[in-house]
């Protein structure tokens, strides 16, 4: 009888300890999401990138109508663009289209998911790149990340 008291007694002590850990996991979660909504400068204004990322993209490559051109990354042979938008998705997945046909690229298609979106494309024979435009973490925001294969790489910029 006594053995029964003592291993009642420990699965009471280790269900009360089991309490207590998922009661400090939860409100450490919750106290993690307030530290991460409460950080103003993740959803300001974006800022756009210096013009020394921007001399990368084409000549005829603007997202004026898109959003705004956070950064722009040159590799061997290839740019990305990264933007963000508060267009609505569907808009953005055609003006995307749009403005990658105006700098020489062709569309070769879109998938919409309504949460996410990508649009494809080729020059000459060859696939040339993509834009993927995903929901931000800051409301009624959208990030799209793009990358073309570089067109002209002699010229010294995309």
């Amino acid at each position: 009888m006594a053995s029964l008291r003592r291993h009642r007694r420990r699965l009471l002590a280790l269900a009360a300890l089991l309490l207590v850990v998922l009661a400090a996991t939860a409100l450490g979660g919750v106290t993690g999401a307030k530290v991460l909504d409460g950080d103003d400068d993740a959803c300001d204004a974006a800022r756009g990138a210096p013009p020394a990322q921007t001399r990368f993209m084409p000549a005829a490559l603007s997202f004026d109508q898109i959003g705004t051109v956070t950064r722009v990354r040159k590799g061997k042979g290839h740019f990305v663009v990264q933007a963000v938008s508060t267009r609505p998705i569907d808009e953005l997945t055609v003006l995307i289209q749009d403005a990658v046909t105006a700098a020489g690229y062709r569309p070769a298609g879109m998938d919409n998911e309504g949460f996410e979106a990508e649009v494809f494309f080729t020059t000459g024979p060859y696939a040339a790149g993509q834009a993927l435009v995903r929901q931000s973490a800051c409301e009624g925001r959208w990030d799209i990340t793009l990358i073309l294969i570089d067109r002209n790489p002699k010229a010294g910029s995309a």
